[in-house]
C-alpha cells in the first residue's frame, strides 16, 4: 500500500517539475519574442510541446494510482490521519497538491500571456503584409542585374 502512495507522490512530483519547466519555457520564450529571434521562438515552442507531451503521458498512471490510493486509504481523511505513517504521506501529499495548484495557475497565466503575444504578432504581420501589398506595384521586386563586377572582363 505505501509503495503505491510513493509511486503516486513521485508521479505528482514529476508532474510538478515538468509544469515548472514549462513555466520557465514560457518566460524564456518571451525573451525570444522581444529579441525577435524566430529560430529561438521555434526552439522554445518545440521544447514546450515536448514538456506538454511528457505531462500528458503521466496522466493515465496518475489517474490509476489516484483511484487506487483513494479507495485503499480513504483520501478524504487527509486532514485527520490516524497513524504516524499516514501523517507523513498526508503532509507530503498536501504540500505536493498545493504546489501543483500554484504551478498550474502560473502555467495558465503564462500561457494566456503567450497567446496574447501570438495574437499581437499575427496582427502586426497582417498589417505589414497589407502595407507591402499596397506598394507592390510601386516598388516591384528588383530585376537580376546583368552588370558585371568591377574589374571583370568580358570574353567574346
Amino acid at each position: 500500500m505505501s509503495l503505491e502512495i510513493e509511486k503516486y507522490l513521485a508521479l505528482l512530483e514529476q508532474r510538478l517539475s515538468l509544469l515548472r519547466g514549462l513555466a520557465q519555457q514560457f518566460v524564456c520564450c518571451r525573451k525570444e519574442f522581444v529579441a525577435m529571434d524566430l529560430d529561438g521562438i521555434y526552439g522554445r515552442i518545440a521544447e514546450q510541446e515536448d514538456l506538454c507531451r511528457q505531462i500528458q503521458s503521466l496522466h493515465p498512471a496518475i489517474d490509476s494510482l489516484q483511484r487506487t490510493c483513494a479507495q485503499q486509504l480513504d483520501l478524504a481523511r487527509l486532514d485527520a490521519p490516524r497513524q504516524p505513517e499516514e501523517a507523513a504521506w498526508a503532509g507530503r501529499l498536501r504540500t505536493v497538491m498545493r504546489d501543483l495548484g500554484r504551478a498550474q495557475a502560473e502555467v495558465s497565466r503564462l500561457n494566456q500571456i503567450h497567446a496574447a503575444y501570438l495574437r499581437r504578432s499575427r496582427r502586426t504581420i497582417n498589417m505589414l503584409m497589407n502595407f507591402f501589398a499596397s506598394y507592390a506595384l510601386t516598388y516591384p521586386p528588383p530585376v537580376e542585374s546583368t552588370l558585371q563586377a568591377p574589374g571583370a572582363t568580358e570574353r567574346g
